[in-house]
Protein backbone atom coordinates (compact mmCIF):
# COMPACT_ATOMS: atom_id res chain seq x y z
CA UNK A 1 0.00 0.00 0.00
CA UNK A 2 3.20 2.11 0.09
CA UNK A 3 2.64 3.09 -3.54
CA UNK A 4 -0.67 4.16 -3.20
CA UNK A 5 -3.68 3.31 -5.55
CA UNK A 6 -4.36 4.71 -9.08
CA UNK A 7 -7.41 6.38 -9.73
CA UNK A 8 -9.06 6.83 -13.19
CA UNK A 9 -12.01 8.80 -14.34
CA UNK A 10 -12.21 8.49 -18.06
CA UNK A 11 -15.02 10.37 -20.12
CA UNK A 12 -15.46 9.34 -23.71
CA UNK A 13 -14.17 12.47 -25.99
CA UNK A 14 -16.09 14.71 -28.32
CA UNK A 15 -13.71 17.12 -29.46
CA UNK A 16 -13.54 16.43 -33.23
CA UNK A 17 -16.48 18.53 -33.60
CA UNK A 18 -16.16 18.06 -38.19
CA UNK A 19 -19.43 16.36 -39.41
CA UNK A 20 -17.48 13.88 -41.91
CA UNK A 21 -15.63 12.44 -39.04
CA UNK A 22 -18.75 12.27 -36.89
CA UNK A 23 -20.62 10.74 -39.61
CA UNK A 24 -17.83 8.36 -40.11
CA UNK A 25 -17.46 7.33 -36.52
CA UNK A 26 -21.31 6.78 -36.75
CA UNK A 27 -20.88 4.12 -38.96
CA UNK A 28 -17.47 2.11 -38.03
CA UNK A 29 -18.52 -1.49 -37.34
CA UNK A 30 -15.92 -1.80 -34.42
CA UNK A 31 -17.71 0.72 -31.97
CA UNK A 32 -17.06 3.82 -30.47
CA UNK A 33 -13.80 3.75 -29.17
CA UNK A 34 -12.25 3.09 -32.95
CA UNK A 35 -11.67 7.22 -33.39
CA UNK A 36 -10.19 10.56 -31.21
CA UNK A 37 -14.81 10.91 -30.96
CA UNK A 38 -15.37 7.85 -29.02
CA UNK A 39 -18.79 9.03 -27.37
CA UNK A 40 -22.15 7.59 -27.76
CA UNK A 41 -23.84 9.42 -30.75
CA UNK A 42 -26.44 7.40 -31.59
CA UNK A 43 -28.53 4.69 -30.67
CA UNK A 44 -26.54 2.00 -32.96
CA UNK A 45 -23.46 3.09 -30.59
CA UNK A 46 -25.48 2.74 -27.89
CA UNK A 47 -26.58 -0.40 -28.86
CA UNK A 48 -22.80 -1.85 -29.11
CA UNK A 49 -22.55 -0.22 -25.69
CA UNK A 50 -25.15 -2.10 -24.01
CA UNK A 51 -23.92 -5.55 -26.04
CA UNK A 52 -20.36 -4.77 -24.39
CA UNK A 53 -21.23 -3.30 -21.08
CA UNK A 54 -24.08 -6.17 -19.92
CA UNK A 55 -21.66 -9.55 -21.78
CA UNK A 56 -24.52 -10.03 -24.35
CA UNK A 57 -21.63 -12.32 -26.16
CA UNK A 58 -20.81 -14.95 -23.31
CA UNK A 59 -22.02 -16.75 -20.45
CA UNK A 60 -19.91 -14.59 -17.63
CA UNK A 61 -22.71 -12.67 -16.72
CA UNK A 62 -22.44 -13.90 -13.26
CA UNK A 63 -18.94 -11.45 -13.19
CA UNK A 64 -21.20 -8.45 -14.20
CA UNK A 65 -23.22 -6.45 -11.32
CA UNK A 66 -25.67 -3.96 -12.79
CA UNK A 67 -25.82 -1.73 -9.64
CA UNK A 68 -28.11 1.09 -11.65
CA UNK A 69 -30.99 0.30 -14.47
CA UNK A 70 -31.41 -2.82 -16.23
CA UNK A 71 -30.29 -5.11 -18.61
CA UNK A 72 -31.30 -2.87 -21.22
CA UNK A 73 -29.19 0.18 -21.70
CA UNK A 74 -31.22 1.43 -24.76
CA UNK A 75 -34.15 1.55 -22.81
CA UNK A 76 -32.69 3.01 -19.61
CA UNK A 77 -31.83 6.20 -21.64
CA UNK A 78 -34.85 6.03 -23.40
CA UNK A 79 -36.39 6.05 -20.22
CA UNK A 80 -33.99 9.02 -18.68
CA UNK A 81 -34.91 10.94 -21.77
CA UNK A 82 -38.45 11.05 -21.35
CA UNK A 83 -37.49 11.97 -17.33
CA UNK A 84 -35.78 14.88 -18.64
CA UNK A 85 -37.37 16.26 -21.56
CA UNK A 86 -40.53 15.15 -21.96
CA UNK A 87 -42.18 17.88 -19.97
CA UNK A 88 -40.11 20.45 -21.99
CA UNK A 89 -40.87 18.88 -25.43
CA UNK A 90 -44.42 19.20 -24.49
CA UNK A 91 -43.53 22.55 -23.84
CA UNK A 92 -41.86 23.52 -26.81
CA UNK A 93 -43.99 21.74 -29.24
CA UNK A 94 -47.59 23.89 -27.73
CA UNK A 95 -45.28 26.90 -28.51
CA UNK A 96 -45.21 25.39 -32.36
CA UNK A 97 -47.99 27.07 -34.84
CA UNK A 98 -46.65 24.31 -37.71
CA UNK A 99 -46.77 21.10 -37.15
CA UNK A 100 -43.68 20.34 -39.20
CA UNK A 101 -41.65 21.89 -36.68
CA UNK A 102 -42.82 20.03 -33.57
CA UNK A 103 -40.90 17.40 -32.08
CA UNK A 104 -42.31 14.04 -32.26
CA UNK A 105 -39.78 12.39 -30.01
CA UNK A 106 -36.41 14.54 -28.77
CA UNK A 107 -34.33 10.88 -28.33
CA UNK A 108 -35.27 9.99 -31.88
CA UNK A 109 -34.34 13.40 -32.71
CA UNK A 110 -30.81 13.58 -31.22
CA UNK A 111 -29.90 9.97 -32.20
CA UNK A 112 -29.94 11.15 -35.78
CA UNK A 113 -28.52 14.55 -34.91
CA UNK A 114 -24.74 14.85 -36.28
CA UNK A 115 -24.46 17.91 -33.91
CA UNK A 116 -24.80 16.60 -30.26
CA UNK A 117 -24.17 13.10 -28.88
CA UNK A 118 -27.12 11.12 -27.14
CA UNK A 119 -25.32 10.06 -24.38
CA UNK A 120 -22.42 9.87 -22.82
CA UNK A 121 -19.97 7.32 -21.38
CA UNK A 122 -17.79 7.36 -17.91
CA UNK A 123 -15.38 4.61 -16.59
CA UNK A 124 -14.12 4.69 -13.12
CA UNK A 125 -11.58 2.65 -11.91
CA UNK A 126 -9.60 2.50 -8.55
CA UNK A 127 -6.44 0.25 -8.35
CA UNK A 128 -4.64 -1.19 -11.05
CA UNK A 129 -3.87 -5.10 -12.76
CA UNK A 130 -1.15 -5.77 -9.77
CA UNK A 131 -2.78 -4.88 -6.98
CA UNK A 132 -5.92 -6.85 -7.63
CA UNK A 133 -3.67 -9.72 -9.28
CA UNK A 134 -4.13 -12.14 -6.54
CA UNK A 135 -7.32 -10.73 -5.01
CA UNK A 136 -9.97 -13.87 -4.19
CA UNK A 137 -13.25 -12.84 -5.80
CA UNK A 138 -14.78 -12.31 -2.37
CA UNK A 139 -12.70 -9.20 -1.74
CA UNK A 140 -13.66 -7.76 -5.49
CA UNK A 141 -16.87 -7.60 -4.88
CA UNK A 142 -16.84 -4.99 -1.65
CA UNK A 143 -16.29 -3.04 -4.55
CA UNK A 144 -19.52 -2.92 -4.91
CA UNK A 145 -20.57 -0.53 -1.89
CA UNK A 146 -17.70 1.71 -3.50
CA UNK A 147 -19.13 2.21 -6.89
CA UNK A 148 -22.40 2.68 -5.53
CA UNK A 149 -21.22 5.57 -3.10
CA UNK A 150 -19.67 6.67 -6.57
CA UNK A 151 -23.15 6.84 -8.53
CA UNK A 152 -24.56 8.75 -6.13
CA UNK A 153 -21.10 10.76 -5.48
CA UNK A 154 -21.65 11.63 -9.13
CA UNK A 155 -24.73 13.28 -9.48
CA UNK A 156 -24.03 15.03 -6.60
CA UNK A 157 -20.66 16.53 -7.70
CA UNK A 158 -22.20 16.96 -11.37
CA UNK A 159 -25.76 18.24 -11.35
CA UNK A 160 -26.71 18.45 -14.52
CA UNK A 161 -25.88 14.45 -14.81
CA UNK A 162 -28.14 11.70 -14.31
CA UNK A 163 -26.73 8.10 -14.82
CA UNK A 164 -29.17 5.60 -16.77
CA UNK A 165 -27.46 2.48 -15.83
CA UNK A 166 -24.40 1.26 -14.04
CA UNK A 167 -22.14 -1.86 -14.54
CA UNK A 168 -19.31 -3.16 -12.73
CA UNK A 169 -17.21 -5.58 -14.42
CA UNK A 170 -15.14 -8.30 -12.54
CA UNK A 171 -14.39 -10.19 -15.41
CA UNK A 172 -10.99 -8.11 -16.31
CA UNK A 173 -7.50 -7.30 -14.95
CA UNK A 174 -9.67 -5.37 -12.27
CA UNK A 175 -12.82 -4.17 -11.00
CA UNK A 176 -14.50 -1.16 -12.99
CA UNK A 177 -17.92 0.66 -13.00
CA UNK A 178 -19.00 1.36 -16.37
CA UNK A 179 -21.53 4.74 -16.25
CA UNK A 180 -23.94 5.93 -19.27
CA UNK A 181 -25.64 9.11 -18.52
CA UNK A 182 -27.03 12.11 -19.86
CA UNK A 183 -25.82 15.19 -19.29
CA UNK A 184 -28.38 18.30 -20.04
CA UNK A 185 -28.45 22.23 -19.79
CA UNK A 186 -31.57 24.15 -18.53
CA UNK A 187 -32.68 28.15 -19.91
CA UNK A 188 -31.76 27.25 -23.55
CA UNK A 189 -32.81 30.05 -25.58
CA UNK A 190 -33.76 28.70 -28.84
CA UNK A 191 -35.51 25.13 -29.10
CA UNK A 192 -36.65 23.31 -25.93
CA UNK A 193 -35.83 24.89 -22.59
CA UNK A 194 -33.92 21.96 -21.30
CA UNK A 195 -31.34 20.17 -24.04
CA UNK A 196 -28.57 17.36 -24.11
CA UNK A 197 -25.36 19.29 -23.01
CA UNK A 198 -22.14 17.57 -22.91
CA UNK A 199 -19.88 20.45 -23.97
CA UNK A 200 -21.45 22.66 -21.26
CA UNK A 201 -21.37 20.02 -18.33
CA UNK A 202 -17.54 18.33 -19.10
CA UNK A 203 -15.14 21.03 -20.18
CA UNK A 204 -11.62 21.00 -19.71
CA UNK A 205 -11.96 23.16 -16.59
CA UNK A 206 -15.05 21.10 -15.00
CA UNK A 207 -13.27 17.99 -15.26
CA UNK A 208 -10.46 18.62 -13.16
CA UNK A 209 -12.80 19.37 -10.35
CA UNK A 210 -14.95 16.74 -10.89
CA UNK A 211 -12.08 14.40 -11.01
CA UNK A 212 -10.37 15.72 -7.86
CA UNK A 213 -13.18 15.48 -5.70
CA UNK A 214 -14.57 11.89 -7.41
CA UNK A 215 -10.86 10.76 -6.12
CA UNK A 216 -10.92 12.40 -2.87
CA UNK A 217 -14.45 10.20 -2.12
CA UNK A 218 -13.84 7.00 -3.42
CA UNK A 219 -10.41 6.11 -1.83
CA UNK A 220 -12.32 7.31 1.14
CA UNK A 221 -15.41 4.76 0.05
CA UNK A 222 -12.59 2.11 -0.09
CA UNK A 223 -10.98 2.65 3.26
CA UNK A 224 -14.46 2.39 5.34
CA UNK A 225 -15.88 -0.63 2.96
CA UNK A 226 -12.22 -2.40 3.32
CA UNK A 227 -11.76 -0.99 6.80
CA UNK A 228 -8.13 0.23 5.81
CA UNK A 229 -6.12 3.35 5.57
CA UNK A 230 -5.00 3.20 2.02
CA UNK A 231 -3.83 6.39 -0.05
CA UNK A 232 -3.85 7.56 -3.84
CA UNK A 233 -1.52 7.89 -6.30
CA UNK A 234 -1.00 11.44 -7.58
CA UNK A 235 -3.08 12.30 -10.38
CA UNK A 236 -1.48 12.04 -13.80
CA UNK A 237 -2.24 14.66 -16.20
CA UNK A 238 -3.91 14.36 -19.56
CA UNK A 239 -5.85 11.42 -18.64
CA UNK A 240 -8.80 12.40 -21.24
CA UNK A 241 -6.70 13.79 -23.59
CA UNK A 242 -7.76 12.78 -27.25
CA UNK A 243 -5.38 10.19 -29.23
CA UNK A 244 -3.27 11.08 -31.67
CA UNK A 245 -3.41 9.73 -35.00
CA UNK A 246 -0.10 8.62 -34.75
CA UNK A 247 -1.21 6.93 -31.51
CA UNK A 248 -4.25 5.20 -32.89
CA UNK A 249 -2.02 3.74 -35.83
CA UNK A 250 0.33 2.46 -33.69
CA UNK A 251 -2.51 0.87 -31.41
CA UNK A 252 -4.30 -0.69 -34.04
CA UNK A 253 -1.56 -2.27 -35.52
CA UNK A 254 -0.83 -3.96 -32.18
CA UNK A 255 -4.20 -5.00 -31.90
CA UNK A 256 -3.90 -6.52 -35.10
CA UNK A 257 -0.51 -8.30 -33.84
CA UNK A 258 -2.59 -9.56 -31.06
CA UNK A 259 -5.32 -10.58 -33.11
CA UNK A 260 -2.62 -12.46 -35.67
CA UNK A 261 -1.14 -13.64 -32.39
CA UNK A 262 -4.91 -14.88 -31.22
CA UNK A 263 -5.36 -16.35 -34.76
CA UNK A 264 -2.41 -18.42 -34.55
CA UNK A 265 -2.89 -19.71 -30.84
CA UNK A 266 -6.20 -20.51 -31.30
CA UNK A 267 -5.05 -22.49 -34.49
CA UNK A 268 -2.50 -24.14 -32.37
CA UNK A 269 -5.38 -24.96 -29.82
CA UNK A 270 -7.36 -26.76 -33.00
CA UNK A 271 -4.60 -29.10 -33.62
CA UNK A 272 -4.02 -29.88 -30.04
CA UNK A 273 -7.88 -30.92 -29.36
CA UNK A 274 -7.19 -32.98 -32.63
CA UNK A 275 -3.89 -34.07 -31.31
CA UNK A 276 -6.36 -34.94 -28.08
CA UNK A 277 -8.63 -36.49 -30.06
CA UNK A 278 -5.97 -38.89 -32.02
CA UNK A 279 -4.98 -39.66 -28.82
CA UNK A 280 -8.32 -40.50 -26.88
CA UNK A 281 -9.26 -43.13 -29.87
CA UNK A 282 -6.19 -44.22 -29.55
CA UNK A 283 -6.23 -44.50 -25.68
CA UNK A 284 -9.81 -45.91 -26.29
CA UNK A 285 -8.22 -48.48 -28.62
CA UNK A 286 -5.98 -49.63 -26.38
CA UNK A 287 -8.44 -49.89 -23.29
CA UNK A 288 -10.49 -52.26 -25.60
CA UNK A 289 -7.35 -54.73 -26.58
CA UNK A 290 -6.64 -54.37 -23.07
CA UNK A 291 -9.81 -55.85 -22.45
CA UNK A 292 -10.31 -58.03 -25.19
CA UNK A 293 -7.13 -59.65 -23.62
CA UNK A 294 -8.25 -59.52 -20.01
CA UNK A 295 -11.67 -61.74 -21.60
CA UNK A 296 -9.24 -63.97 -23.06
CA UNK A 297 -7.03 -64.47 -20.18
CA UNK A 298 -10.17 -64.92 -17.81
CA UNK A 299 -11.39 -67.46 -20.24
CA UNK A 300 -8.00 -69.68 -20.43
CA UNK A 301 -8.33 -69.31 -16.79
CA UNK A 302 -11.62 -70.95 -16.42
CA UNK A 303 -10.80 -73.68 -19.18
CA UNK A 304 -8.05 -74.57 -17.00
CA UNK A 305 -9.48 -74.28 -13.44
CA UNK A 306 -11.92 -76.89 -15.14
CA UNK A 307 -8.92 -79.26 -16.35
CA UNK A 308 -7.48 -78.93 -13.17
CA UNK A 309 -10.38 -79.56 -11.13
CA UNK A 310 -11.48 -82.50 -13.90
CA UNK A 311 -8.47 -84.01 -12.99
CA UNK A 312 -8.06 -83.38 -9.46
CA UNK A 313 -11.44 -84.61 -9.61
CA UNK A 314 -10.42 -88.23 -11.44
CA UNK A 315 -7.34 -88.52 -9.23
CA UNK A 316 -9.46 -88.09 -6.08
CA UNK A 317 -11.67 -91.09 -7.24
CA UNK A 318 -8.69 -93.17 -7.88
CA UNK A 319 -7.45 -92.53 -4.71
CA UNK A 320 -10.47 -92.83 -3.11
CA UNK A 321 -11.27 -96.55 -4.88
CA UNK A 322 -7.51 -97.76 -3.96
CA UNK A 323 -8.12 -96.45 -0.60
CA UNK A 324 -10.95 -98.44 -0.25
CA UNK A 325 -9.33 -101.80 -1.81
CA UNK A 326 -6.52 -100.82 0.91
CA UNK A 327 -9.35 -101.28 3.55
CA UNK A 328 -10.64 -103.99 2.33
CA UNK A 329 -7.56 -105.96 2.12
CA UNK A 330 -6.58 -104.96 5.58
CA UNK A 331 -9.82 -106.31 6.67
CA UNK A 332 -9.20 -109.14 4.87
CA UNK A 333 -5.83 -109.67 6.07
CA UNK A 334 -7.15 -109.05 10.06
CA UNK A 335 -9.40 -111.27 9.39
CA UNK A 336 -7.10 -113.79 8.36
CA UNK A 337 -4.89 -113.24 11.03
CA UNK A 338 -7.86 -113.46 13.34
CA UNK A 339 -8.77 -116.56 12.63
CA UNK A 340 -5.17 -117.61 11.79
CA UNK A 341 -4.83 -116.84 16.06
CA UNK A 342 -7.82 -118.89 16.73
CA UNK A 343 -6.33 -121.69 14.70
CA UNK A 344 -3.42 -121.37 16.72
CA UNK A 345 -4.52 -121.05 19.82
CA UNK A 346 -6.93 -123.82 19.27
CA UNK A 347 -3.42 -126.25 17.88
CA UNK A 348 -1.74 -124.99 20.77
CA UNK A 349 -4.74 -125.52 23.08
CA UNK A 350 -4.90 -129.35 21.18
CA UNK A 351 -0.97 -130.22 21.37
CA UNK A 352 -1.21 -129.11 25.34
CA UNK A 353 -4.17 -131.21 25.91
CA UNK A 354 -2.40 -134.32 24.07
CA UNK A 355 0.89 -133.55 26.02
CA UNK A 356 -1.01 -133.57 28.99
CA UNK A 357 -2.97 -136.82 28.47
CA UNK A 358 0.36 -138.57 27.01
CA UNK A 359 2.35 -137.92 30.01
CA UNK A 360 -0.23 -139.56 32.12
CA UNK A 361 -0.85 -142.59 30.07
CA UNK A 362 0.02 -145.83 30.92
CA UNK A 363 3.28 -146.91 29.50
CA UNK A 364 1.53 -149.72 27.81
CA UNK A 365 -1.18 -147.21 26.03
CA UNK A 366 1.80 -144.73 25.30
CA UNK A 367 2.98 -147.83 23.29
CA UNK A 368 -0.31 -147.87 21.06
CA UNK A 369 -0.17 -144.55 20.71
CA UNK A 370 3.27 -144.27 19.80
CA UNK A 371 2.52 -147.16 17.29
CA UNK A 372 -0.54 -145.71 15.93
CA UNK A 373 1.29 -142.73 15.20
CA UNK A 374 4.09 -144.91 13.61
CA UNK A 375 0.99 -146.41 11.29
CA UNK A 376 1.61 -150.05 12.64
CA UNK A 377 -1.93 -150.24 13.21
CA UNK A 378 -2.80 -148.85 9.75
CA UNK A 379 -0.15 -151.64 8.62
CA UNK A 380 -1.84 -153.97 10.65
CA UNK A 381 -5.27 -153.01 9.30
CA UNK A 382 -4.74 -153.26 5.82
CA UNK A 383 -4.78 -149.07 5.22
CA UNK A 384 -1.40 -149.19 4.68
CA UNK A 385 -0.82 -151.29 0.98
CA UNK A 386 2.41 -151.37 0.78
CA UNK A 387 3.23 -152.78 4.01
CA UNK A 388 6.34 -155.71 5.08
CA UNK A 389 5.22 -158.93 5.50
CA UNK A 390 7.83 -159.15 8.45
CA UNK A 391 6.13 -156.43 9.56
CA UNK A 392 2.85 -157.58 9.97
CA UNK A 393 4.09 -160.75 11.71
CA UNK A 394 5.82 -158.67 14.22
CA UNK A 395 2.56 -156.12 14.53
CA UNK A 396 0.66 -159.36 15.20
CA UNK A 397 2.57 -160.76 17.86
CA UNK A 398 3.01 -157.52 19.42
CA UNK A 399 -1.23 -156.94 19.43
CA UNK A 400 -1.71 -160.46 21.04
CA UNK A 401 1.38 -159.69 23.41
CA UNK A 402 -0.27 -156.79 24.84
CA UNK A 403 -3.64 -158.14 24.76
CA UNK A 404 -4.64 -155.31 22.67
CA UNK A 405 -8.28 -156.13 21.34
CA UNK A 406 -9.00 -157.60 25.36
CA UNK A 407 -12.86 -155.11 25.94
CA UNK A 408 -12.13 -154.60 29.46
CA UNK A 409 -8.81 -153.65 29.31
CA UNK A 410 -9.98 -151.02 26.25
CA UNK A 411 -12.88 -149.56 28.57
CA UNK A 412 -10.55 -148.89 30.97
CA UNK A 413 -7.85 -147.23 28.80
CA UNK A 414 -10.99 -145.35 27.18
CA UNK A 415 -12.45 -144.43 30.43
CA UNK A 416 -9.02 -142.86 31.60
CA UNK A 417 -7.97 -141.44 28.45
CA UNK A 418 -11.12 -139.99 29.00
CA UNK A 419 -10.69 -138.21 32.21
CA UNK A 420 -7.18 -137.12 31.56
CA UNK A 421 -8.27 -135.38 28.38
CA UNK A 422 -10.92 -133.44 30.60
CA UNK A 423 -8.55 -132.92 33.61
CA UNK A 424 -6.05 -131.74 30.58
CA UNK A 425 -8.91 -129.02 29.13
CA UNK A 426 -10.00 -127.18 32.51
CA UNK A 427 -6.06 -126.89 33.44
CA UNK A 428 -5.48 -125.45 30.11
CA UNK A 429 -8.66 -123.27 30.09
CA UNK A 430 -7.37 -121.70 34.02
CA UNK A 431 -3.45 -121.53 32.67
CA UNK A 432 -5.55 -119.08 29.74
CA UNK A 433 -7.87 -117.34 31.82
CA UNK A 434 -4.85 -116.92 34.64
CA UNK A 435 -2.78 -115.38 31.78
CA UNK A 436 -5.63 -112.77 30.41
CA UNK A 437 -6.10 -111.34 34.25
CA UNK A 438 -1.58 -111.27 34.68
CA UNK A 439 -2.02 -108.87 31.17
Amino acid sequence: MNEGLSYSFHLGSDKNKKANVRNKAKENASGTTSLSNNTIQNIKQLGKVNHHNLRKYDNQLKLINTIKGTNDIINDVKDLYLELFEEAKLEYNNKQKRDDRKIENYFDKISNDTKHDLACKIIIELGNMKYWKNKFQKYKLKMVDVFKDQIIDLEKVVPNFKVANATIHFDESSPHLHIIGVPYKDNCKTGLSRQVGKSDVFTKESLVVIQDKMRARCINEFNIAYGMDSKLKEKQKGKNRDITSYERKLFNERVKGLKQEISNLENEVSDLEDNKQNINKQITKLNKDKEDIKDEIDQKKKINNKIVLKSKNKMQDEINKLTDENNHLRFENKKIKEEYEQLEEKTNYLIYHLNKVFEKLPEFIQKIVEKLFNNKVLTLFGFKHDYDPEERKANQEFIKKHNLFNKREIEKATKYLTDEMDEAAEEFYKTKKDDGLER
